[in-house]
């Protein structure tokens, strides 16, 4: 029996067609069919396994894209607070600096030496006229202020001050905010009179009703300025009539000033030339312009219970590294009883700060070993060392140990 293998391929790429003799020729054998394009059993698993790993894939991508986008939001929110608490912090750094600059601008003008550039001399123009205010404007000039003439003074024969603000702030009057004036309006006036008027007033027991009456429309301190008080009652030499006939001596004028004191409050200043007249003003307005400045350092110093700003005979500088501390500590010693300035640089050099030696005033032994110290004699060349001695010694440990302040060293 012979057996032949027939393979055939038909012109449908996907199918083959097997056929297996194993008769005769000329007998028919039945062929079986396999379709290529249905996955067999380890194509559909491995198909599957590929699937589920492709799925898995897939998941764990999307898990890490989704811990990313999370993470992506968490770091820009991160980012975006960290930079506006930056420009918030830039902006406060920035308002704080321009605060102290405008402080530093402000205090320019009430520092002194500054604060003369931003005062005015305000007059009438009928007392600028006037022959006694000649030097008024050059002595001013001077002084580094300026004059200006006032015609809404209340009183022609008033001197008043302002002070020019650089900077502008808001201001509340009534129910309105507004910035407030660029001109501040200074609390003192003098009233300048020559002695003529001063005593046709005082004569008729007028003067002390019309200060005070001045006083009020002004709104302030006021002060009488006469002039030419001494030409004014000097005697000319004529023997006429009207030569020597005055309204008023020299003793009820006197009087009349100080009745002027009690019942207006209103003291007297007399000058007899123009430039006393102007020097005068001047004086005033460096004295106005400096008492905001006075006023806030006197406040400062009432706080202690000491006057601070006394004596400073022999005053030591330190600046703020501290440089100038060993010869201010010297200067301390160098300044008690029975000391000097050899005994103040021997002993800053066993001890180099108060609080050295103030922990070597704690031993027992203590007296003894500062009595001990040598004290070179600097104007003796080649002399012996001297002791510092027991009663110094003594001295200086109650000075730094003493726990009550009203004791006496003796």
């Amino acid at each position: 029996m012979t057996s032949k293998r027939h393979k055939r391929q038909s012109d449908d790429s996907n199918s083959i067609e097997i056929m297996d003799l194993t008769q005769e020729d000329d007998q028919e054998v039945p062929c079986e069919y396999i379709d290529l394009s249905a996955p067999s059993r380890s194509q559909t698993s491995t198909a599957s396994s590929g699937t589920a790993s492709e799925v898995s894939a897939t998941t764990s991508g999307r898990k890490k894209m989704g811990r990313k986008s999370v993470g992506s939001l968490q770091e820009k929110s991160k980012k975006k607070s960290n930079a506006a608490e930056k420009q918030a912090k830039k902006q406060r750094i920035a308002e704080s600096k321009a605060a102290r600059a405008a402080d530093r601008e402000m205090n320019k003008i009430f520092k002194p030496g500054e604060c003369m550039k931003h005062m005015s001399i305000e007059m009438h123009p009928v007392l600028a006229g006037a022959w006694y205010m000649a030097d008024v404007a050059r002595e001013a000039a001077g002084a580094g202020c300026r004059v200006a003439s006032a015609a809404d003074v209340c009183e022609p024969a008033l001197v008043m001050w302002s002070r020019h603000r650089a900077h502008r702030t808001l201001a509340a009057a009534g129910r309105q905010v507004g910035l407030s004036g660029g001109k501040e309006r200074c609390n003192r006036a003098l009233f300048v009179c020559e002695a003529a008027t001063a005593a046709e007033l005082a004569a008729g027991r007028r003067l002390a009703c019309h200060l005070g009456s001045v006083r009020d429309m002004a709104s302030c301190p006021l002060t009488l300025v006469i002039f030419g008080l001494n030409d004014y009652f000097k005697s000319s030499g004529r023997n006429t009539i009207n030569s020597n006939k005055k309204l008023i001596t020299e003793i009820d004028l006197e009087m009349a000033i100080t009745d002027l004191l009690v019942s207006a409050d209103v003291d007297t200043i007399v000058v007899n030339t123009p430039n006393e007249l102007a020097l005068l003003i001047v004086q005033f307005t460096k004295a106005i312009a400096e008492e905001p400045y006075k006023k806030s350092k006197r406040a400062c110093d009432e706080q202690a219970e000491f006057y601070m700003r006394g004596d400073k005979k022999k005053s030591v500088p330190v600046d703020k590294d501290g440089n100038g501390l060993s010869r201010l500590w010297q200067q301390m010693i160098a300044v008690l009883p029975l000391s000097s300035l050899e005994t103040s640089r021997s002993l800053c050099a066993l001890y180099k700060s108060p609080l050295e030696l103030y922990k070597a005033l704690q031993s027992p032994n203590c007296l003894n070993e500062l009595a001990d110290i040598g004290v070179s004699r600097a104007a003796i060349p080649g002399s012996r060392a001297r002791r510092l001695g027991p009663e110094f010694a003594r001295k200086l440990h109650t000075l730094f140990t003493a726990e009550d302040g009203n004791i006496l060293i003796d």
